[in-house]
């Protein structure tokens, strides 16, 4: 005889929430490793408690400018490495390039942009 079938549906989800528990503490290697997401597991049920929000990167800022030119060298005449749309976030690596910026790009690219196209908030 077959169990009833809310309980079963019961113990699926009961088995389901400690295999992705177990694999979320020691990954397939077998090692434990520290989340990465900003949830964190508690407990053997599965308890999820969210952390507050990062605190604000002084580094990181916004291409508040459609389009803009992220450069090899701190001049205007320099090539050009890619083109960042509008919203991008870069980490700010140095600002004393004059005009200028030099960045790093979410591919992990650096190359340099004119400073007044950044913000240090979300533009919009």
């Amino acid at each position: 005889m077959l169990p009833d079938t809310p309980i079963m549906f019961r113990l699926i989800a009961i088995a389901l929430t400690s295999t992705f528990l177990l694999l979320a503490f020691f990954g397939t290697s077998g090692e434990q490793t520290r989340a990465q997401h900003p949830a964190r597991v508690m407990g053997i049920m599965g308890t999820l408690v969210t952390v507050p929000p990062e605190a604000p990167d002084a580094h990181r800022h916004y291409v508040s400018r459609h389009h803009q030119p992220m450069k090899t060298a701190p001049d205007p005449g320099a090539g050009v490495l890619r083109i960042l749309p509008f919203g991008t976030m870069v980490e700010v690596i140095d600002a004393g390039h004059g005009n200028f910026a030099q960045v790093r790009d979410p591919s992990g690219e650096i190359g340099f942009i004119h400073a007044a196209s950044l913000s240090d908030s979300f533009p919009g």
